[in-house]
């Protein structure tokens, strides 16, 4: 069932505004998007039409245009077990070595954590 906070969390998760979302569906403005978001009016059949189709279109060009990034070189084919994460700091995808890390390799970030971890513990 399509509801207001799915399309909400779908439209963040994309960094799509409301407005940006509201023009690729074929409404003017953003008024349609935030009154179902916020769950003033329900989805029209219309508008979960227009948002299922342009849902899997961009789904679709999302999983054509990824990328991986690696420091070796990988097999053809390779079988992935851990979840990817945030860094902390920076909030680029990882997937970490150990299960309890929370930042990148990078320098900077790991000393912004660390000068992170020095204020919580000073309070």
């Amino acid at each position: 069932m399509l509801n207001g906070a799915y399309i909400k969390k779908w439209r963040k998760m994309r960094h799509l505004s409301a407005r940006e979302l509201g023009q690729a569906l074929g409404y003017r403005g953003r008024a349609n998007v935030v009154k179902i978001e916020a769950s003033l009016i329900p989805p029209t059949a219309k508008f979960a039409a227009r948002f299922e189709a342009f849902k899997n279109k961009t789904q679709a060009r999302e999983y054509r245009e990824r990328q991986i990034q690696t420091k070796y070189a990988l097999p053809p084919k390779i079988k992935i077990l851990a979840r990817p994460r945030r860094c902390e700091i920076c909030r680029e995808w990882f997937i970490f070595p150990n299960a309890s890390d929370r930042v990148c390799t990078d320098r900077k970030c790991r000393r912004a954590y660390h000068a992170q971890l020095q204020a919580k513990a000073v309070r």
